[in-house]
């Protein structure tokens, strides 16, 4: 399978960000660790000691939504690609704890975050 996902992004607001927890918590068992001094970054989703997901702080318009990442190999290519193809680019590069992402929107709406880890990151 090519470009599977390697990451999600839960967006909300800071005010929402302990019901958020909660919830997930509350309903699936997820184990939340906070992420402070981490940026946007409000707590991390963990599977044992790997976080797999984050909850990030998100303005109201962007807020309550899953956010898929997929890893490219080249992400200039891959967001020129994707422009070509009737993506409209959401978020510009961002840079986050272990590479560089930019987030689209694909001709039907649905939002994905293109990204490529830092070099020497897995």
């Amino acid at each position: 399978m090519g470009s599977p996902f390697a990451w999600y992004d839960l967006t909300t607001t800071t005010d929402d960000a302990d019901n958020v927890r909660t919830f997930y918590s509350d309903l699936l068992g997820w184990t939340i660790a906070p992420a402070d001094g981490s940026g946007p970054y409000l707590g991390w989703i963990m599977d044992g000691e790997q976080p797999w997901a984050a909850i990030v702080e998100a303005d109201t318009a962007a807020t309550g939504r899953w956010v898929p990442y997929v890893q490219v190999e080249d992400l200039d290519k891959a967001v020129e690609q994707a422009t070509a193809l009737g993506a409209t680019v959401v978020a510009g590069k961002t840079d986050g704890p272990a590479g560089t992402a930019v987030t689209i929107s694909d001709p039907g709406g649905a939002v994905l975050a293109l990204w490529t880890p830092y070099p020497g990151k897995p």
